[in-house]
């Protein structure tokens, strides 16, 4: 049986943490019940932001009565799971960000790199919430 690869595509950060946590929730999960699989993430857009050194610290709100910190999850993600976050490289300078300025397991990628693990049989994967 083939090996399941999966690139979760993320555009937002401050404007919807409901799309970050939601989307690190599922991958969570998904690593946490197979830990073989390929996951990663793609960040794009305003996305890019969370992979900046304490963004993602600044980022939360209120699931179920208890506050959701996406940048406890992203760290979950790095350092429980080893995921990857590919970083788009053309809207680094748009949010003032440098490659000295990215967390661990931060990778800049051009956009072409999305369509590159997709033929490579990655499954996308995205909310719009």
């Amino acid at each position: 049986m083939d090996k399941k690869k999966y690139i979760f595509v993320l555009s937002h950060s401050e404007s919807k943490p409901i799309e970050a946590i939601g989307l690190m929730k599922i991958a969570m999960n998904m690593k946490a019940f197979d830990d073989s699989i390929d996951l990663d993430f793609f960040l794009i857009g305003e996305g890019v932001q969370l992979a900046k050194k304490g963004v993602a610290d600044t980022i939360s709100m209120e699931m179920e009565g208890q506050k959701v910190v996406v940048g406890e999850m992203l760290n979950t993600l790095v350092e429980d799971f080893n995921v990857k976050f590919y970083v788009c490289h053309a809207f680094l300078s748009a949010f003032s960000i440098s490659k000295d300025d990215l967390i661990k397991n931060a990778e800049v990628k051009a956009s072409s790199y999305l369509g590159e693990l997709m033929l490579e049989g990655r499954v996308p994967f995205q909310l719009n919430l």
